[in-house]
């Protein structure tokens, strides 16, 4: 996968989440995040994932909902070269 994320918050990780394939539904990270402390988004990008398509300028975008409905997005910007 180009781009997988996951959730860090104190000693707790969540697994790596990508792009789901072939129609699959994205699953729940069962992540609870804690009021009042800070989290962070890691994101990883593997770019030699598209070939010579990766090189160059790309942008990538990483999408979270709460169990609540709320939606937040994140876009990474990057010009990659060998």
């Amino acid at each position: 996968m180009c781009t997988t994320a996951r959730l860090v918050q104190g000693d707790k990780i969540s697994d790596w989440f990508g792009m789901p394939m072939s129609g699959a539904p994205v699953p729940d990270a069962n992540f609870t995040v804690e009021p009042g402390q800070p989290a962070f988004l890691e994101v990883k990008i593997d770019p030699a994932a598209h070939g010579e398509a990766g090189l160059g300028p790309i942008t990538r975008g990483v999408n979270l909902q709460t169990a609540g409905g709320q939606q937040f997005a994140f876009q990474l910007a990057a010009q990659v070269v060998r």
